[in-house]
């Protein structure tokens, strides 16, 4: 089937046989055939060719085959004879030329064609007419070459029509030995396609629509240059507004007809990149100076002679700063000024205007300034009603937005409701405003950017505008493809056709409110979905929260963010089952992995037995946690190595591409940025030996308590004392009278201190109401019952034990009978432990507390007079 332009049949035309034709070439003509039909497709070119030309039907069929060329049609529905040379309608008895015409038509579009002289070709031409019979005769010149061998009709009539198809196709053979062409070729072709019926899309290019705004939006309008002469016809002026109502504009404009004047202006401003801009759009108004607020204290204090001091320049910048100025005035050594004009003054101190206004007092000023882009870190910087009154003047609202999309207008009316009515003569056009959520967000505003340069845009017109404060992932990125990019504080009071905000989900409402103003054309926001800052605290991403499609992606991404998730993308994990510790085996790691749940405590007790236990790496983290994970290592610089055998230390690690490993892996968080597997390749082995495994599952027998009792008291003389513990909690957890006391997060210190403390919680948790509990006696039996603690005297212990019963007694979860003798409080009168449920496995301070206190568990059952029995 043929490709037919246009492809949805034949139009402008009452000619039956061409309708016919149509139809017959889109069946019967193979699929590297190309058939123009005429209407106005080829009107363009004609007209270049004759201007006197009429707009449509010039040409009835061009026929394109990249091997056989091109060929014309022309088609003469209707029956005609042959008279003295000349085409004869036989029924309405007029005369035409088609010879003429179709010559003409094949001569003009060649012409038009080799414009380019790559398409500089020879055309064929042809005849049809359906409902005429000339008996294959030769009927005119023209029509019939008769030098060929065998001679050539070069039109088809009534009595071939059955066969035309492939009349066409001998009509197309011919021509091309005839002329002496060579194959067209697929690209000339399309190139012939593409020059006759060129495919132009018609939507306003980012490009063209940047033009369009400069010219349109950017320019002082009649209502803003009434502004103008209303400050200068005022003493004392306070200009407000929103980003986009021309304040800018406005300060320009008054500093050149105050210039006009002959008066010698002052303009100030705190933002270095907008002073810079102001400036160079009054270079050629004699008069005005243009300075930031610190450059200004800057000609002050070298008017004065005087220097910062080392190590001083900040107080000098909040500080000292407007005193240098103060006395400079004072002393007359400043330059003498008519007017001035203050442009983004919300930014600057109370103290700072102050100064200003005495200076110009009895002279004209006045002072510009946006309320809503004061950030966060600004909260001492001077507010409307300070200015309003310090000026004795109310402020003049500006409410005509200019200069912002009014797409952008909207998103910043609806995250930050105005206190007056705006306006804005620019159309709702919605993709002026445009926020992403992806998990990739450098990827994403490289292709963004990248695509509008493809379409136009010049690199200068887009600015990507960032935090102060960034993530690794975005450093890296702006490291590697350094586009044009500012922070969003120094851009503050600027303007960009295309804005492209990078890093969106780190910004407050303030930030974001300031970046999204700065666009004239077009702003892009694009959010990190797999960030955490996703709470509904702040206003723009609680509006985009709000949408369900956003919603979905988000709970996606922060899906994929637990370390669990993470961890299954790059390895096995093989679970060992046990019943009181989650711990497997990473099969590619070749690392130990533990998931925390919520008994932490125990946990804790489990990591410090495996960590001197275990050759291979290990790896834990809170369960539910994002992006931090920790890896345990032995305290090989414990002070006290006797005292802290169990000791150990937790490195915070993060994941990151590591090239040895081909995938995600653990990273060290810190400068080095080091694999831990790669640097703990010697550590690691295959599958564990399955007398390892053995091992664990015995020790989780006995803190779980699955393990036959018999089988606990046999063990428990040798029992590593961090098991003996973990089987306390454990058990405790599943047997407590009270559970307050259990939420005391387990201290630092010392390691026997630390034992001793388990062993007393357990103890105030299980014992019945009223016990009385002697901290000798109890510190006695624990210490005949485990060998672990025979490295000490008993004495030591019975200090370490006491210690901790003070502690708990201290804390108010034991009442004191005597000396050494205590009861436990009940829940309704002990403290209840401050939880803090945040995950401390994402603080990255490297340390190996959790901030999270949960409850534990003792596994050996306790007796009536000690903290463990039986087992």
């Amino acid at each position: 089937m043929a490709r037919m332009i246009p492809d949805n049949g034949p139009r402008g035309t009452e000619s039956k046989g061409e309708r016919d034709l149509y139809t017959i070439l889109k069946a019967e003509l193979p699929d590297d055939y190309v058939v123009i039909h005429s209407l106005p497709w080829l009107s363009s070119a004609v007209r270049k060719v004759d201007p006197r030309a009429k707009p449509t039907g010039e040409i009835d069929f061009l026929i394109i085959h990249p091997e056989k060329g091109l060929l014309v049609l022309e088609v003469k529905s209707g029956r005609y004879g042959v008279k003295n040379n000349e085409f004869v309608h036989l029924k309405n008895h007029y005369s035409i030329d088609p010879i003429g015409q179709t010559r003409n038509n094949v001569h003009g579009i060649a012409r038009w064609l080799g414009s380019d002289p790559a398409l500089h070709l020879r055309i064929g031409y042809g005849f049809i007419f359906p409902d005429s019979d000339f008996a294959g005769k030769a009927i005119a010149p023209g029509m019939y070459d008769t030098t060929s061998g065998p001679q050539q009709p070069l039109y088809i009539d009534y009595r071939e029509m059955p066969n035309v198809t492939q009349r066409i196709i001998d009509l197309m053979d011919y021509w091309k030995v005839a002329l002496g062409n060579s194959d067209l070729g697929e690209s000339r072709a399309a190139r012939v396609i593409e020059y006759l019926t060129p495919e132009i899309d018609g939507r306003r290019c980012w490009a063209s629509r940047i033009i369009f705004d400069n010219k349109q939006w950017l320019q002082l309008t009649g209502e803003q240059s009434t502004v103008v002469t209303r400050v200068m016809n005022s003493q004392t002026s306070l200009v407000t507004g929103w980003p986009g109502t021309g304040k800018t504009l406005i300060v320009i404009e008054t500093a050149r007809r105050l210039a006009a004047q002959k008066q010698k202006v002052l303009v100030v401003s705190f933002n270095n990149k907008l002073t810079e801009y102001v400036r160079t759009q009054l270079a050629d108004s004699k008069g005005c100076d243009v300075v930031t607020w610190h450059g200004l204290c800057g000609q002050a204090r070298h008017a004065l002679g005087r220097t910062s001091e080392p190590g001083k320049e900040d107080d000098w910048y909040r500080q000292q700063c407007v005193l240098d100025l103060n006395d400079a005035i004072e002393e007359g050594r400043m330059a003498a000024y008519s007017a001035l004009l203050v442009d983004e003054s919300q930014a600057l101190l109370p103290s700072w205007c102050e100064t200003l206004t005495k200076w110009f007092q009895d002279k004209p000023k006045a002072f510009f300034c946006d309320e809503t882009q004061v950030f966060p870190y600004e909260r001492d910087n001077i507010p409307l009603k300070g200015l309003s009154e310090l000026l004795g003047v109310d402020p003049f609202p500006l409410t005509i937005i200019m200069r912002m999309p009014k797409a952008v207008t909207n998103i910043l009316e609806e995250a930050v409701p105005p206190k007056l009515q705006h306006s804005t003569p620019r159309v709702l056009e919605h993709d002026t405003a445009v926020e992403i959520i992806t998990a990739d967000p450098c990827l994403k505003i490289s292709q963004i950017g990248q695509k509008l340069i493809n379409n136009g845009v010049r690199p200068q017109d887009i600015v990507i505008l960032i935090p102060r404060f960034l993530s690794r992932q975005y450093i890296e990125y702006l490291v590697r493809e350094k586009p044009r990019c500012e922070t969003i504080t120094k851009f503050r009071g600027l303007e960009a056709p295309i804005i492209l905000i990078l890093g969106a989900e780190l910004l407050g409402t303030a930030e974001l409110f300031s970046a999204y103003s700065r666009a004239t054309s077009k702003c892009i926001a694009i959010y990190n979905s797999s960030s955490d800052n996703w709470s509904d605290d702040e206003i723009f991403r609680r509006r985009l929260k709000c949408v369900p499609e956003n919603l979905k992606i988000l709970e996606e991404e922060q899906e994929k963010l637990f370390i669990h998730n993470r961890i299954a993308l790059t390895t096995e994990r093989i679970s060992l089952n046990c019943v009181s510790i989650n711990i497997s085996w990473a099969k590619s790691w070749q690392a130990w992995l533990i998931e925390i749940d919520d008994d932490q405590p125990i946990v804790e007790m489990w990591i410090a037995h495996l960590v001197h236990n275990l050759t291979q790496p290990i790896f834990y983290w809170l369960k539910g946690s994002k992006s931090y994970l920790h890896l345990a290592q032995i305290d090989s610089l414990s002070p006290d190595p006797i005292d802290s055998p169990d000791s150990y230390l937790a490195k915070t690690q993060d994941f990151h591409a590591c090239k040895k490993c081909e995938a995600l892996t653990p990273h060290s968080f810190d400068s080095r940025r080091s694999c831990a597997l790669c640097e703990k390749k010697a550590d690691r082995s295959p599958f564990p030996e399955q007398s390892i495994i053995g091992e664990i599952k015995l020790m989780d027998g006995v803190v779980s308590g699955e393990l036959a009792k018999d089988r606990i008291r046999e063990l428990q003389p040798d029992l590593p004392l961090n098991i003996a513990a973990a089987a306390a909690l454990y058990r405790a957890e599943r047997n407590k009278k009270r559970s307050n006391v259990l939420k005391v997060q387990l201290p630092g210190g010392r390691r026997f201190y630390l034992i001793a403390y388990i062993f007393v919680q357990v103890r105030i948790a299980t014992a019945r109401l009223g016990a009385v509990m002697e901290a000798n006696a109890l510190a006695d039996e624990l210490y005949d019952r485990f060998n672990g603690l025979k490295s000490i005297s008993s004495t030591e212990w019975r200090k370490f034990f006491a210690n901790a019963m003070g502690t708990f007694y201290s804390k108010g979860y034991m009442k004191k009978i005597s000396k050494g003798f205590y009861s436990p409080v009940e829940d309704d009168e002990a403290p209840v432990p401050w939880s803090n449920q945040s995950d401390g496995s994402d603080t990255a301070t490297g340390e190996k507390g959790i901030d999270k206190d949960v409850a534990g568990s003792d596994q050996i059952e306790p007796g009536p007079t000690s903290i463990v029995g039986g087992g």
